[in-house]
């Protein structure tokens, strides 16, 4: 009885801390700036149109709202957008012109490896950062985006996710690249990837299960009343192989190893932060790139295959790309009003603004195709 008795006391308390948070979380949710969150998951859009939805939306959303954008995106097949597709020499076209391969996706590629698509910063040099030949010879896609930043390859594994900031909105992020990420990880990233890493955890709550007086919790006589675990557990819960996410000097890491490509794009009453991570990868298409020569010093002389790392190695087994967008969409949260938005809503934008994403692209849109 008397166990009983201090049992209803402390689930008592747990009940009374719980109403005070829940209207602490309330009153502060008020107060929390909103964004407008987008998921292109489904949509069938390609890395371009990916690219010029995003500036449409940081340079000419009439509402100057914020935005949260997620997705998986076709690496080349476009669904909106017309333009044409590398190879553009005329012997290449020849040579694959009665190729019929299919990639594992079902699209034909004539021979060209369309898997991937190659993205260049707004400054950067093709001769510098891609081997020329071996992308020419594959016919591999390669852009140039709107944003700063280094170079990229994209394809159906990458985890795309975007946030535009409004300084208005958020005046305590200062528009700079830095500044900007670290935001990320503490307003968003963090949480994430900290909740995306507890779903492995093995849960080892204590179930007891007794008669008599409920104390208001359980469901009744006889039902189980869950505890949480003693501090033993939770330090043995909170044991991993993860090694832990960080921002590592201008890179998002796990351990010593990046799991993502980043840029910024400043402007003048806003910014975007956008970032590739990289669920998975094919090794052969990163040898595209070069060894740069600007790089952070943590990475070294290491080459891409050793310093990249990828996501569903630690967190694949038991998870799932989709898993990735869920956790971000809470971390969003947190920080944020969400409301959900559709990609009907954006287009109407691009309609009215320039008469169609199409348009968007062929005039004001700063991505462009690189021919090589």
């Amino acid at each position: 009885m008397a166990f009983a008795s201090r049992l209803c006391q402390r689930v008592g308390q747990h009940r009374v801390a719980a109403r005070h948070y829940s209207k602490t979380l309330n009153a502060a949710q008020q107060d929390l700036p909103k964004l407008s969150w987008l998921d292109l998951r489904g949509t069938g859009l390609s890395a371009a149109e990916r690219l010029a939805i995003e500036e449409l939306l940081l340079r000419h959303d009439p509402l100057e709202r914020c935005w949260g954008i997620v997705g998986l995106h076709e690496p080349t097949q476009n669904k909106i957008l017309d333009f044409a597709l590398p190879p553009y020499d005329w012997n290449t076209q020849r040579k694959l012109a009665t190729s019929q391969l299919v990639d594992e996706y079902g699209h034909h590629t004539g021979g060209v490896n369309q898997s991937c698509t190659i993205i260049l910063g707004i400054g950067g040099k093709p001769e510098k950062l891609i081997n020329i030949d071996a992308a020419r010879d594959d016919g591999v896609l390669v852009l140039r985006r709107f944003s700063g930043g280094g170079t990229v390859v994209v394809d159906h594994s990458s985890l795309w996710t975007t946030f535009i900031g409004r300084n208005s909105l958020l005046p305590h992020v200062k528009p700079f690249p830095r500044e900007i990420m670290k935001w990320s990880v503490d307003a968003v990233f963090g949480s994430a990837f900290e909740s995306w890493g507890k779903q492995f955890k093995p849960s080892r709550r204590q179930t007891l299960v007794f008669k008599g007086k409920s104390c208001g919790f359980s469901g009744g006589v006889g039902e189980s009343l869950i505890l949480p675990p003693s501090p033993n557990e939770t330090q043995e819960i909170q044991n991993t192989d993860t090694p832990l996410f960080q921002l590592r000097e201008n890179d998002y890491v796990l351990g010593e190893r990046k799991i993502g490509g980043n840029a910024q794009a400043i402007v003048k009453d806003g910014w975007i932060h956008h970032t590739s991570f990289l669920y998975d990868f094919v090794d052969n298409n990163m040898e595209y790139l070069t060894l740069p020569d600007k790089r952070p010093d943590y990475r070294g002389n290491r080459s891409h295959n050793d310093f990249l790392v990828r996501l569903k190695e630690h967190y694949g087994e038991k998870s799932s790309k989709n898993a990735f967008f869920e956790h971000v969409k809470k971390g969003t949260n947190e920080s944020f009003e969400l409301e959900e938005v559709s990609l009907n809503d954006v287009l109407t934008i691009a309609a009215e603004q320039f008469g169609g994403l199409q348009e968007w692209w062929d005039t004001k849109c700063r991505t462009k195709v690189v021919k090589l």
